[in-house]
């Protein structure tokens, strides 16, 4: 392809990404369906783009969209306010990557007939809600209360490092040997177990020194490209030690992101920064771009030989909805919620960036035998559940603004 081609297709893809995403905020219509649908029409329907040129790079561009991810979550996670004021986010979190990814996996193990790991493993792959649909759909309701919002947001960032983690450790019990229920045995346990646990102390130690090195840092006007510098270099470390990177770079996240906890929890006497806003904005676009790109890649790479992959995918959205149904009425037990906020916590379980990363890892990285229709099943996933997200929060949303002017309309009566 000529370099003139190439960077007309660049230009359009990052101003559509930049479209979409001001659509999204107009309209509350994620943009990742834009960039799928671009993706396939670039590659499955244009032919633009060959769908082996982008599976030979696939694994890098995974790998750092994990990075990416993680160490955003990492950063916007304050476990204080979680731990302290959100205990509902927490457990919206854990039943609903519980629920989802268990039906899911009982589900496709009786029907695809695969193995329990495999089955389990794509379960977890479209357990967790995407924070990068939620928290901006939930900030723009207007008739919608604090603590529903809240609960919503702490379980969107839970979740995006949560199915990952929990992903990465099937996979990783899978390539070290086990097959079926043995991944979930008490020696598979151990050897995740040992993985993590590198993975959280190369993270702890490696977050604690470049908090440090942040505070003499937060004058040079390029610090952000040092800290970048320095999470590639936790992610090689990490691996060679034999954790996981992609999990350090969320604990360093997470150090960096709560500077005020650690300095209590270590009684540090002067004060530790973190990153500045300056340097937040320029991982924001990163994220943005990274986003961008991955979403079209994968909607370059998909097939579209077998239908019934993406109409198992749609099932698939139901179960997912029956299930998300069942946690929000478990965990609003008690609550002053209404109705209304039930109703949009229920359509709230959009699949998104994590899921997308996800999809292609087992087989393309991992080379897990049965792998090989995930990413068409999940691709349909994201769609369909996007689709549900916004069609639901549209409906209720519209219920709650009706049923508040029947309310007026009867005050005035009276």
């Amino acid at each position: 392809m000529e370099v003139t081609v190439l960077f007309l297709v660049i230009a359009s893809v990052m101003a559509i990404g930049f479209v979409g995403n001001y659509f999204f905020k107009k309209t509350k219509v994620p943009d990742i369906l834009f960039l799928l649908i671009l993706g396939v029409v670039l590659g499955p329907v244009l032919g633009i783009f060959r769908r082996d040129m982008f599976l030979r790079i696939s694994p890098y561009i995974s790998a750092l969209a994990l990075l990416m991810i993680l160490f955003d979550a990492g950063l916007k996670l304050k476990m204080k306010e979680v731990l302290e004021e959100v205990h509902r986010g927490i457990l919206l979190s854990a039943l609903g990557f519980v629920f989802s990814a268990s039906a899911v996996g009982i589900v496709s193990y009786y029907t695809l007939g695969t193995c329990i790991a495999t089955s389990f493993l794509l379960g977890s792959i479209v357990g967790g809600v995407s924070s990068a649909i939620v928290i901006p759909v939930v900030s723009g309701l207007e008739e919608f209360g604090k603590g529903p919002r809240l609960t919503l947001d702490i379980e969107s960032v839970i979740t995006d490092p949560l199915c990952i983690i929990v992903a990465l450790f099937i996979m990783d019990m899978m390539v070290g040997g086990a097959s079926g229920a043995e991944v979930f045995t008490t020696e598979g346990l151990a050897r995740v177990v040992s993985i993590f646990s590198v993975s959280i102390v190369v993270g702890i130690v490696s977050g604690i020194v470049w908090l440090m090195i942040l505070r003499h840092l937060r004058r040079e006007e390029y610090s952000y490209m040092l800290t970048l510098a320095f999470l590639f270099f936790v992610y090689a470390g990490t691996h060679i030690l034999g954790g996981h990177g992609a999990v350090a770079a969320f604990v360093v996240g997470l150090v960096i992101g709560n500077p005020r906890s650690i300095e209590k929890l270590l009684d540090f006497e002067d004060e530790y920064p973190g990153l500045e806003k300056r340097s937040k904005d320029i991982q924001s676009y990163i994220s943005l771009f990274v986003k961008t790109f991955f979403f079209v890649i994968l909607g370059i790479i998909i097939t579209f030989d077998n239908p019934m992959l993406f109409a198992y995918g749609g099932i698939l959205v139901l179960i997912i909805l029956a299930t998300r149904s069942l946690a929000v009425k478990i965990i609003s037990t008690g609550s002053d919620f209404s109705i209304a906020e039930k109703g949009i916590m229920t359509f709230m379980s959009p699949r998104g960036l994590a899921a997308a990363v996800l999809a292609s890892a087992p087989a393309i990285e991992y080379g897990i035998p049965g792998t090989e229709i995930f990413p068409e099943i999940v691709f349909s996933v994201i769609l369909g559940t996007s689709i549900v997200t916004t069609i639901g929060v549209v409906y209720v949303e519209k219920g709650m603004k009706a049923t508040e002017e029947v309310l007026e309309e009867n005050l005035i009566d009276k």
